[in-house]
């Protein structure tokens, strides 16, 4: 057994203990590996013990990875994407979970629109006030989201968040409660097709697992300490 098999059979264990602490079903919560920095072969190791989603932050480092791994693995954009960039995304993602901004949703839209591609978006939400992350203000969510919801090509599908970079349970709680009252405001808004509430990181999870997550994204703890040095496109 690979490290990375040895490190999913660990976290798996540690989900379900927080889902049968917090009385959650272990198949509401989606794992998506962060990749980005990871190599093509440790991508494949974890496909191949049985993650199938993948988070990558970079368009150009992704496109890199996607294009050799080939068909298989379910993408997800999950940082800061730029308009300029949406054709791209478009191309080589199956969600992008990182859309902050009317402006950026409309480039997706007309993306889709000339390839005939309907996307999954998950609005980012910036939870904690750090003026350090990107994502909306939590007053704007609902707003923003009732005017992308009418944008045909892109289905509307939840929230992402990264919640605050402290140890400190109550701040962490408390942006991760917010979030997940912004999604049950939205579930009530506008049905069922809202679905995820992308939120939780290896520091963080079983915080998130318990506010309603139903999407975990973790990195070191698949793949171990990520090695910054690397230089990222």
């Amino acid at each position: 057994m690979s490290v990375i098999d040895d490190n999913l059979k660990q976290l798996s264990d540690r989900i379900n203990a927080a889902c049968f602490r917090y009385s959650r079903n272990p198949d509401e919560i989606t794992l998506v590996g962060v990749s980005k920095t990871r190599g093509v072969d440790e991508i494949r190791q974890a496909f191949q013990a049985g993650l199938d989603h993948f988070g990558e932050n970079k368009v150009q480092e992704a496109e890199t990875k996607i294009r050799q791994i080939g068909d298989g693995p379910v993408w997800h954009m999950i940082g800061h994407l730029q308009t300029n960039k949406a054709k791209k995304a478009v191309q080589l993602f199956d969600i992008i979970e990182s859309v902050d901004s009317i402006k950026l949703a409309q480039a997706l839209a007309e993306e889709c629109a000339n390839t005939d591609i309907r996307l999954k978006i998950l609005l980012e939400v910036n939870s904690s006030g750090e003026t350090s992350k990107y994502g909306l203000k939590p007053e704007e969510v609902l707003t923003v989201a009732e005017e992308i919801n009418n944008l045909d090509n892109l289905t509307l599908a939840g929230l992402m968040t990264i919640g605050p970079f402290t140890e400190e349970l109550d701040a962490i709680d408390i942006s991760f409660s917010m979030v997940q009252e912004l999604y049950g405001q939205m579930r009530d808004k506008f049905g069922a097709e809202i679905s995820t509430l992308s939120m939780g990181m290896t520091g963080d999870f079983e915080r998130a697992i318990k506010y309603g997550s139903t999407e975990l994204r973790i990195g070191t703890a698949i793949f171990g300490t990520r090695d910054y040095s690397i230089t990222e496109n």
